[in-house]
């Protein structure tokens, strides 16, 4: 049995001891306390115990994204996890396998003059409001995080 110590970089703080039959590794899904969360990092060992860094793996929309950290993590880490999005109407389970973060300001609108400039969204006013992902393989979709108010990762 492997004791590890977990780091919430939520929160910035020990959360506690974790026992586990297996070595976790980056990107293992937890359950500590009855919450569910996503192995972030290996951290240096102290006195002989390992230590883990782990985020919440249910992260609510768009309130959690606020946290810049969480944000530059989730643009990060994402890509190749198993998430399942979900809000009060609906809910999609799938691989994220690509982000499309300035889809908006490469799209012409279909109702453009001639003549007339396409006003463009520069993604960088909107951090993390303009990513897309797509969820695959079986039926790839191109989806605003932001239509949903909660993001569950489920795996690698």
């Amino acid at each position: 049995m492997n004791e590890y110590e977990l780091f919430n970089e939520k929160n910035a703080a020990f959360a506690g001891p974790y026992f586990s039959d297996k070595m976790l590794e980056k990107g293992d899904v937890i359950t500590f306390q009855g919450e569910s969360y996503i192995v972030s990092d290996l951290m240096m060992p102290e006195n002989r115990k390992l230590r883990v860094a782990v985020w919440p793996a249910r992260i609510n929309l768009p309130d959690d994204i606020e946290d810049l950290r969480l944000l530059r993590w989730i643009q990060q880490n994402l890509i190749g996890m198993k998430i399942k999005l979900s809000n009060d109407k609906d809910s999609i389970e799938g691989r994220v396998i690509n982000y499309w973060p300035g889809i908006i300001r490469d799209m012409e609108p279909a109702n453009l003059k001639p003549g007339e400039r396409p006003v463009t969204l520069d993604s960088e006013n909107f951090p993390g409001r303009l990513e897309f992902l797509t969820l695959g393989p079986g039926n790839p979709a191109m989806i605003d995080l932001l239509d949903f108010s909660m993001i569950e990762i489920l795996n690698y």
